[in-house]
């Protein structure tokens, strides 16, 4: 029989071990969108650097992969905050299971579209690829 005190240890343990979950998505998210950041503005300098002559939509590709990238890792950490949530309102005396269920965990994802029509996903994206694509333009029609 499990006591108040071996369930409350056992409760935090599986609360660490989704936070830790979480924190890992939150920088692969952040890490998604910097490396967005990296890309396009390489891309960038290497067409202007070079004088070549880079169209535009040359640019979306990269965008959107991260923008896809970085949505996927946002779905699932929202996820796993609903499990934590869930845990963490519980009754102590209600045991919870030390297993993740990923039905469960699909069941709480936000579908993927919804996730990348998010500002924080969009908008940065948008502002990120419309940037380049803006500052492009504008250097190709100053030559």
């Amino acid at each position: 029989m499990d006591t108040i005190t071996n369930q409350i240890a056992l409760r935090l343990g599986y609360l660490n071990i989704v936070q830790g979950v979480i924190n890992r998505l939150a920088n692969s998210a952040s890490a998604m969108k910097g490396a967005s950041v990296a890309v396009m503005a390489a891309m960038l300098a290497c067409a202007l650097g070079q004088g070549a002559a880079l169209h535009w939509a040359v640019l979306l590709p990269p965008g959107v992969l991260f923008m896809g990238f970085h949505a996927y890792f946002l779905q699932y950490e929202r996820a796993f905050i609903a499990l934590y949530n869930d845990a963490a309102d519980r009754a102590l005396d209600d045991v919870v299971p030390l297993r993740i269920d990923l039905r469960r965990l699909r069941a709480l994802r936000d579908p993927l579209l919804a996730v990348l029509c998010r500002p924080t996903v969009l908008g940065f994206h948008l502002l990120l690829v419309g940037g380049c694509v803006g500052a492009l333009l504008l250097v190709q029609g100053a030559r």
